[in-house]
């Protein structure tokens, strides 16, 4: 089976870092907020230019707790793409706050346009999502949040070090949410979370809102907040990742570019827009019936992923809302992504690619 994600082969790559780091937090019996997490989140500093960066447990709460850092919580509105990831809609609507949801362009991020007829929405928040690893349009979302006063929160979980016009999506928004996990640019066994911010107010409320709202023992419990405290053993697991990113990066954009070329004029892909250059995080084709399509291929040897399923604005515990959403129904029902993981063969890249062409050429 060529798989979509290979952590088998990526582990001999970090074993001796991590059963190194795990020696050392056992030895040191310090398991939370220790050197490790210093170490990580002063790289994430480095590679991002922020100010600040504090780690938490997902990359779920780094939504949740930026938007309470905000003071944004129970019954304010935040408006969110219609088609993203679970964790997009679950970790605004999970702290009680209603979200008001946008439409999605052809590249599978929040339409500008229509984010513009949102602006009476009385939301007090943009939480903008780059799906696929392409940015989402920056320039319009922060352009619509200055004019509207709302704070605007770059879910960098999938276009982590992909570039806006050059400039790395971490360093975009008022805060960065990220996410490490195995089908991430960063991965690890589990998952983990980070924010990103230049603010000093703003990295004060994290810190506290990520350890139930008692950051330590002598300092006063202000608020309530989140079990939520950075892990040393999950901050080992990133710095060793880190330790091979750029090889790995390399490798999935060379994998990528193969397939463009194959493809190119006979295979539909998913577009990816010119302001962005893409970190190859998930490599999308688009189908008649990728239901259909994810059965077919994994019968002939090629696991696939089915992003993503939900419309947000037809759930039946979410507000209902009046409009098109054509655009979030195509990609329902069309996108499939494909194996483009940084430990695939040669051999593999191309079975895929014979396979999509054979079944699926325009």
């Amino acid at each position: 089976m060529i798989k979509e994600h290979n952590f088998i082969r990526r582990w001999p790559l970090v074993k001796e870092y991590i059963l190194d780091g795990l020696e050392q937090i056992h030895r040191s019996e310090n398991i939370f907020n220790d050197k490790f997490t210093q170490q990580l989140e002063t790289h994430l500093k480095k590679v991002s230019g922020r100010r600040y960066a504090l780690t938490c447990m997902s990359g779920s709460h780094a939504i949740s707790i930026s938007l309470l850092a905000n003071n944004i919580g129970w019954g304010d509105k935040v408006i969110i793409p219609n088609y993203s990831c679970p964790a997009t809609l679950s970790s605004v609507h999970v702290i009680g706050c209603v979200p008001v949801f946008c439409e999605v362009n052809k590249y599978g991020s929040m339409d500008v346009d229509r984010l513009k007829l949102l602006a009476d929405s009385g939301a007090k928040a943009v939480l903008a999502t780059g799906l696929y690893g392409d940015v989402h349009d920056h320039a319009g979302v922060e352009k619509f949040c200055r004019l509207n006063k709302m704070v605007y929160i770059n879910d960098a979980a999938q276009s982590q070090f992909a570039l806006y016009n050059e400039h790395n999506s971490l360093s975009l928004g008022d805060l960065v949410c990220m996410s490490f996990a195995d089908n991430k640019a960063v991965p690890i066994a589990g998952t983990y979370g980070a924010i990103l911010t230049d603010d000093e107010l703003l990295h004060d409320k994290i810190r506290i809102l990520r350890k139930n709202g008692k950051p330590s023992r002598r300092e006063a419990y202000e608020t309530a907040g989140f079990n939520s405290e950075p892990e040393e053993e999950k901050a080992v697991q990133v710095l060793a990742s880190f330790e091979h990113f750029e090889a790995w990066q390399q490798k999935k954009c060379s994998i990528a570019d193969y397939y463009d070329q194959r493809f190119k004029g006979k295979v539909q892909t998913r577009p990816r827009p010119t302001y962005s250059k893409w970190n190859a995080h998930k490599y999308a084709i688009m189908v008649p019936d990728k239901f259909k399509a994810y059965k077919d291929m994994l019968h002939l040897g090629v696991e696939t992923s089915q992003h993503y399923v939900d419309n947000f604005a037809n759930l039946p515990w979410t507000p209902q809302v009046e409009g098109d959403f054509s655009i979030t129904d195509t990609f329902i029902q069309q996108s499939l992504t494909i194996p483009n993981n940084a430990f695939m063969t040669d051999d593999e890249v191309d079975k895929v690619a014979e396979i999509v062409l054979k079944h699926y050429q325009s």
